[in-house]
This record gives structure tokens, sequence and C-alpha cells, in this order.
């Protein structure tokens, strides 16, 4: 009987193209893994697919460096946006056969200790009949995940610095090579772009 009750609660099919409400594509953020990017390359669709990523760095100390899909707006709704491999028009996902491992657990989820729902408005939860195997392969899937982004978050921060750091070398290095006039002209510029950023505000 419980296993009836655990079974009823993560049925799930997805809708696909007949889905109502687009869930998994406007949700606020789409996570993508280190273990996403070396399927993809493994595939040969990395190409194709890194265009639409993108790595966030974090806002404080406490919050992590993620790798998401870029946003894009959304044409039947200006307010709203989705993620960029949403294709409005078919109302699916261009990459569906190689999305990324958050989007083929969807809407279900694990956090280290618990499975769950990150989004019960999807309306494929409680559709159709979940097996014994189905379940098993979906919380799988799930941890799988779970593990990915947590050895993504943890890499991420020295990934960010070896490619950031030539970068700033580069940058500090074409500043010394300019002249006293050129380096005071580059001053005003940044410093009038600061105010304008601040008055923004």
């Amino acid at each position: 009987m419980a296993e009836d009750s655990e079974k009823a609660k993560y049925s799930f099919r997805c809708l696909e193209q007949k889905c109502t409400t687009r869930e998994c594509h406007i949700r606020p953020n789409i996570n993508v893994t280190i273990g996403d990017l070396s399927r993809w390359t493994t595939q040969g669709y990395i190409g194709h697919i890194i265009v639409g990523l993108g790595i966030v760095p974090p806002e404080s100390e406490k919050e992590p460096f993620v790798i998401e899909t870029i946003r894009k707006p959304l044409k039947d709704d200006p307010d709203g946006t989705a993620c960029v491999f949403f294709d409005e028009d078919a109302n699916g996902c261009t990459i569906r056969y190689s999305r990324p491992i958050s989007c083929r657990t969807f809407p279900l989820q694990h956090d280290g200790e618990k499975y769950f729902l990150s989004n019960k408005n999807c309306p494929g939860v409680g559709q159709g009949e979940v097996s014994k195997k189905a379940l098993k392969e979906s919380r799988d899937l799930a941890e799988k995940d779970y593990i990915e982004r947590i050895e993504t978050m943890a890499a991420l921060p020295a990934v960010y610095s070896l490619v950031m750091a030539p970068m700033l070398r580069q940058s500090a290095e074409a500043m010394e090579r300019l002249s006293e006039e050129d380096r005071k002209r580059m001053e005003d510029i940044l410093s009038k772009a600061q105010d304008k950023a601040e008055e923004s505000e």
C-alpha cells in the first residue's frame, strides 16, 4: 500500500508540445553541470549548445558559482523570460534529446537526503502511471543531478579563475602600454560609466 502511494506521488508524464504552462522552460534558473558539458562534448553537440550558456558569478560569498542557460524574452509575454533553447512557436525544447540533466529530472529533485517535487505546477505531475523500475530510474537520475551540481559548484571557482587570470593579465599589460594621455582618457571614460551606473540604481 505504501509503495502504491509512493508511486502515485511521483507519477509523471511529460506532455511535451501539448504542455500548457511550460514550467520547465520558464523556471528562473536552469542549471548546467560539468557532467552536461562532458556529455555534450562526447556527443559532438557542445559547439551548438555552449553559445546558450553562461557562468554566473556569486553575488555574495555565501552563494556558489553556477552554469546556467541564458534567458530570452517571451514573445507572448513581454514581462516573462524563458530558457534560450525554448522554441515558442513549436512549444518545445530545441535540444530536448540532449537537454541538461536538471531538465531530464524535472520536476523531481534530490537534496542529498530526500526526493521532492521542485514544481507542482507542471501539468505532467500526476499523469500516467509509474512502474517500480521507472521510479527507480527517475530517483537515480535525480541523485546523479544532485551529485553533479555539488561537483560543479566545487570546481567552478577554480575554472573561473583559470579563465579570468590570463584575461586580467592581458588587460593589465595593455594598460601599462598606454601613453599617459590615453590612460587619462580611459580613466575618464570608466569614471563616467560608473557615474551613470550609480545614477540608474
